[in-house]
């Protein structure tokens, strides 16, 4: 039986309810108000713990006892948008997503408001507060996972990040603060840590762009609420414990030198001093009617320096493109070589009709399909994986999608299927 929170479905009703009012006074009062939005829905059938996410099959590696599977799985998100609430140049947006079945429980899984607003003339305003059950932090280069609050079994504020940035003589300054709430139980108070982040960026006459940022509590990294899946759930930057000083990039992207273009990075940390620093090349010929492009980089680490980093090769002439990825030491057993096909199929008179291929050789490929009709629109996804034991492909998933494409009402049927498991998803989406 399908079931779902009703306190949580009453603060969303209310949320929806209040704004509608406010805007009813807002209009009454003579004020220009636009709202936008979009409704999304989706249901699953699926015969193991998998779901079908951004185009992959997404499974459980959880035994059926542990994953408690279920064989539907019910989603729905709300993207409502309102501009003029506060004023000319204002926004506010909120974000709702409600899944069914959930760990630890159906509801309201992510909750997001946000506001940007013109300070001025030079300036801008964003904020954005989330409430979630969890936060979780992926952190680099320690790769440190830190989950806090896994076990709510209601929404809490997670974040709040706001930014102002100002525009003056061709450089742009923008100073950015977030709190995160690492609160790990409901009974304890929360546990607020700060991270801040000053940013300067412009560009030269010569259109080299140039950026420097130092982060004050705060690394690179991952930080994701929910389910980590959807949109604003996956954030970059983890914040840290404390408010020291914690790293400071730099970047120079588009300067030329003779006839190589090249782009330089570096990051300093408090860890380990000049973490990386990176100096790209890059450089392209014509040959035989394709371009061959050759792009290379020189990386300094705390234990090593090494020339030749990363150095990629790679013809080009439609439809064929072939690239060759080197190690420091040009072995070719630690490299990538892909092969893609895009072949020309507008002689056959249907328009946006394509097919196109990828192939890692030794490792997997992949082959895509599309045929439009009207006013379905027919796709196919098919990923082969290499088998040594076989030494060739053998069909490993596939994604076949049929979508119903319509204004303001649109619709989409997946199959997909990835070894034993079989998924079979509906999606609608109503923009207003």
């Amino acid at each position: 039986m399908i079931t779902l929170n009703i306190p949580r479905f009453l603060f969303l009703l209310t949320a929806v309810t209040g704004i509608a009012l406010v805007m009813t006074f807002y209009a009454a009062a003579g004020g220009e108000l636009e709202m936008d939005g979009t409704l999304k829905t989706g249901f699953s059938l699926a015969s193991r713990d998998c779901k079908v996410e951004y185009g992959s099959v997404v499974c459980s590696d959880l035994s059926e006892e542990e994953s408690k599977f279920t064989p539907y799985f019910l989603e729905g998100l709300l993207d409502v948008n309102i501009s003029g609430l506060f004023g000319p140049g204002d926004d506010f947006g909120i974000l709702t997503e409600v899944y069914h079945p959930y760990t630890p429980y159906s509801g309201i899984t992510f909750q997001a408001f946000s506001h940007k607003t013109l300070v001025g003339e030079l300036a801008t305003f964003e904020g954005e507060g989330i409430f979630s059950p969890n936060i979780i932090l992926y952190t680099t280069p320690d790769k440190r996972t830190e989950w806090y609050g896994a076990t709510f079994e209601s929404l809490a504020f997670r974040r709040y990040k706001s930014s102002i940035e100002f525009g003056l003589v061709g450089l742009t300054a923008d100073t950015t603060i977030i709190l995160d709430n690492w609160q790990n139980e409901p009974e304890d108070k929360p546990d607020i840590q700060t991270g801040l982040i000053f940013e300067v960026s412009g560009e030269t006459q010569e259109e080299v762009e140039i950026n420097m940022e130092t982060r004050m509590g705060v690394r690179d990294g991952v930080t994701c609420f929910g389910n980590c899946i959807g949109p604003r759930k996956l954030q970059q930057l983890a914040v840290q414990q404390g408010m020291g000083f914690e790293e400071f990039l730099l970047s120079v992207d588009n300067f030329p030198l003779e006839v190589v273009d090249l782009s330089l990075s570096g990051l300093f940390s408090t860890d380990n001093g000049l973490d990386n620093f990176t100096l790209t090349g890059y450089k392209t010929w014509e040959y035989g009617g394709g371009d061959v492009s050759l792009n290379t980089s020189v990386v300094m680490t705390p234990s090593a320096f090494i020339p030749l980093a990363g150095t990629s090769l790679t013809w080009t002439a439609e439809p064929f493109s072939l690239t060759f990825l080197f190690d420091e030491t040009f072995k070719l057993e630690n490299t990538t070589q892909s092969l893609r096909l895009n072949p020309d199929v507008s002689d056959l008179g249907v328009e946006g009709l394509s097919l196109s291929s990828q192939s890692l050789l030794g490792k997997q490929l992949n082959v895509s399909l599309t045929v439009p009709t009207n006013p379905v629109d027919f796709t196919a996804g098919i990923r082969f994986a290499y088998q040594e034991e076989y030494e060739f492909y053998g069909l490993e998933s596939g994604i076949i999608t049929a979508q119903l494409n319509g204004d303001p009402f649109s619709a989409k049927a997946i199959y997909a299927f990835r070894d034993n498991s079989r998924v079979f998803k509906l999606e609608t989406e109503l923009k207003f």
